[in-house]
This record gives structure tokens, C-alpha cells and sequence, in this order.
């Protein structure tokens, strides 16, 4: 009975080395001793680490793809700033520029009407001055001396009018 005890007891030993075996398991810290000793033997480990390298790698170039899309947007977006500054900086000046052209005209515009009253003004003192030469003209009871101070009067009333009309065309 001692050899079949003992026969059984191998049998039982094999048996469960066998399990054992069988249930292995590629996680090193989920599986047993004899998981680590088959995994070692059979290379599992390694083609894990292989894996693990070739995922972070492939990772790695994905992040350097990445750094250098966003290293490409960040200078498009620079340059398109600086596009932006200067087209702002290029209305700001032609804003500015109007503004000064619509000085000016405004100017031109109360100078025209100042212009426009002065000759209105001066239509008008014409109008006085030829009314006053057609009364002398007409005035036949007025003595010879007297007229001719009148018309020497109206004389440099016109010199002066002249010269109003001539500073008016040359403004």
C-alpha cells in the first residue's frame, strides 16, 4: 500500500503541477510562481515589454506629430495676428486721414459760404454804387462842382469796391 500511497501522491503531484501549468496567467503580478517561470520560458514577458515599448513609441511620435501641428497653428495664428495689428494700424491711419479730409472740406465748405456771402455783399454794394452813378446822372438841378465832388466820391467808392472784388477772387 506504501507504493500505491506513494504512486498516488505522484499522481496527485503531477496532477496538480499540471493545473498548475494550466493555469498560468501573462500578468506578472496576477499570476503565481510557475506563471512567472513559463512566461520567462516561453517568452511572454518579452514580446510584453516588446508590446509596451512599441506603444510607447508609437505614442512618443504621436505627441511629436502633435507638438509640430501645434507648433504650425501657433505661427499661422502668429502671423495672422500680426496681419490683423497691421490692417487695424492701416484702418486706424486711413480713419485718420479721413477725418483730416473732412476737416478740410468743412473748411473749404465755410470759406465757400463765407465767399458766397462776400459776393453776395459785394453784388450788392455794385447795385448801390450803379444806383447812386444813375441819380447823378440823372440829377440835372445839381450845380457842375458839386456833381463833380459826388462822381469824385462815387469814384473811390468804385477804387474801393475794385479792390474788395479783386481780394475776394483771390482767396
Amino acid at each position: 500500500m506504501n507504493s500505491n500511497a506513494l504512486r498516488a501522491g505522484v499522481c496527485i503531484a503531477a496532477l496538480s503541477f499540471a493545473l498548475v501549468g494550466c493555469a498560468t496567467n501573462d500578468d506578472p503580478a496576477k499570476g503565481g510562481f510557475f506563471s512567472g517561470v513559463k512566461n520567462l520560458t516561453d517568452g511572454t514577458y518579452s514580446q510584453r515589454v516588446d508590446e509596451r515599448k512599441k506603444t510607447l513609441e508609437d505614442a512618443q511620435d504621436q505627441n511629436t506629430q502633435q507638438q509640430r501641428s501645434l507648433d504650425r497653428a501657433n505661427s499661422e495664428r502668429d502671423a495672422v495676428a500680426a496681419q490683423r495689428t497691421a490692417s487695424e494700424t492701416k484702418l486706424a491711419t486711413m480713419n485718420k486721414d479721413l477725418a483730416a479730409i473732412r476737416k478740410k472740406l468743412a473748411s473749404a465748405n465755410s470759406a465757400k459760404a463765407k465767399a458766397k456771402k462776400d459776393v453776395v455783399d459785394l453784388q450788392q454794394q455794385v447795385e448801390e454804387l450803379q444806383a447812386k452813378v444813375d441819380t447823378v446822372k440823372q440829377d440835372s438841378f445839381t450845380p457842375d462842382a458839386e456833381k463833380k465832388a459826388r462822381l469824385d466820391t462815387l469814384q473811390k467808392e468804385k477804387e474801393a469796391l475794385e479792390s474788395q472784388v479783386d481780394m475776394a477772387l483771390h482767396r
